[in-house]
């Protein structure tokens, strides 16, 4: 079983209309299924303020840290149509997971 220790949440406004931005994140999928030691990926948006978020689960911190300096990651703001004020990068430890399953 691989165990998820470290979550990365890449939180933003778009300046790409709903559906181009739908077609980035699926155009992406098949670069992001590549990504080493990435357990899971969740495209996620915000009810109140329409912010999208990448959700990323990894094997361990190494592996966010590669993801994070590659040159897949640099290219989020132009290919999702960053608004760069709204911008926010949060890094987490896996605490306590209630599915483990979902990472076997």
């Amino acid at each position: 079983m691989k165990n998820a220790e470290a979550v990365l949440l890449v939180k933003f406004n778009s300046s790409l209309n709903p559906e181009d931005l739908m077609k980035t994140c699926q155009e992406d999928l098949e670069d992001f299924r590549n990504v080493p030691g990435l357990l899971q990926k969740y495209y996620i948006s915000e009810e109140s303020t329409g912010a999208i978020s990448g959700f990323y689960v990894f094997e361990n911190k190494e592996a966010r840290a590669a993801f994070w300096n590659s040159d897949l990651a640099k290219s989020i703001p132009a290919r999702y149509g960053v608004v760069p004020s709204t911008l926010r990068v949060e890094q987490y430890e896996m605490a306590i997971v209630l599915n483990d399953a979902l990472f076997a």
